[in-house]
């Protein structure tokens, strides 16, 4: 199983510090290239790599960390979604919870799950829903 943080801001470095902790290895990747993410990632541990986001896309489990209208750029980035776990952590500052609930769905006739307002697909995702009541210090 191989893991990847899209978004290198506070939750993504909180979270990789929580798997560098456990010594899981880790891609990280956002909109800065992997050279300037590179020193954060070696100072939160060796398991911790930094690379493109075409690269950390390949990973099995995907860990969206992107502010809010930023998921629709790495919608785009893969054809198909198909195979992925697709988690999101993507942060909702300034938007009403109830909001950000209901503007996510899941088609599960056609395999799709998408971003209801934008229409933005993870075709082919997994969203594992029982994760959206963690907290964060539960991961440590």
């Amino acid at each position: 199983m191989s893991y990847a943080i899209v978004g290198f801001g506070k939750i993504g470095q909180a979270l990789a510090h929580a798997f560098a902790r456990k010594n899981i290895n880790l891609t990280v990747a956002s909109r800065r290239p992997p050279e300037a993410l590179a020193p954060e990632a070696r100072a939160i541990g060796p398991t911790v790599v930094a690379k493109s986001l075409r690269d950390a896309l390949k990973a099995d489990t995907i860990i969206l960390a992107v502010p809010f209208g930023e998921h629709r750029e790495v919608a785009k980035a893969l054809p198909s979604w198909e195979g992925k776990t697709v988690i999101d952590a993507t942060n909702a500052f300034g938007v009403g919870l109830r909001h950000y609930r209901s503007r996510w769905q899941s088609d599960a006739h056609q395999g799709v799950s998408r971003h209801a307002s934008t229409g933005a697909g993870l075709r082919d995702a997994r969203e594992p829903q029982a994760l959206t009541h963690l907290k964060l210090a539960d991961l440590g």
